[in-house]
């Protein structure tokens, strides 16, 4: 038997989802993106009534909830199967979304480079309880867009 821990009793869980929904339906999402702005207005969806945000209504999202696969499989380069997100599977992963990292030379914080990223997959690579890597920070010495 696997040890778990609950940090949320499911009827807090019920709770934030029923908040999330409730948030998706009356307030909205800022969709910056002009095609997909487009596409969901098309799809039927409402802007706000200051026309910044697309509106959820509860039923396009308790759908898509109940729509969304119960485990996702991430596959390796070779197209095998490496990790599974599902149940009460934890995974760790180092890291996520950093801007800046501790220079090893200097001590001193900098904005993060292509080095710093390689250095780091290098690392985790090699960390036997790391199943993935997540985007652990954006460098700053490639265009924006692809960083």
């Amino acid at each position: 038997m696997r040890p778990t821990i609950e940090i949320l009793p499911a009827e807090l869980i019920t709770r934030i989802v029923d908040e999330a929904v409730r948030v998706l339906a009356q307030v909205g999402i800022e969709v910056r993106g002009p095609q997909l702005r487009a596409r969901l207005l098309h799809a039927g969806l409402q802007e706000d009534a200051g026309g910044q945000r697309v509106l959820f209504p509860e039923a396009v999202t308790r759908h898509a909830l109940a729509a969304a696969p119960s485990s996702i499989t991430l596959y390796d380069r070779e197209g095998k199967p490496h990790a599974t997100l599902a149940d009460d599977r934890v995974h760790f992963v180092p890291g996520s979304s950093g801007l800046n990292v501790v220079d090893r030379a200097t001590g001193f914080m900098r904005p993060a480079r292509t080095c710093d990223f390689v250095d780091y997959v290098r690392l985790t690579d090699g960390l036997e309880h790391i199943a993935y890597l997540a985007t652990a920070f954006s460098t700053d010495d490639v265009p924006v867009q692809i960083a």
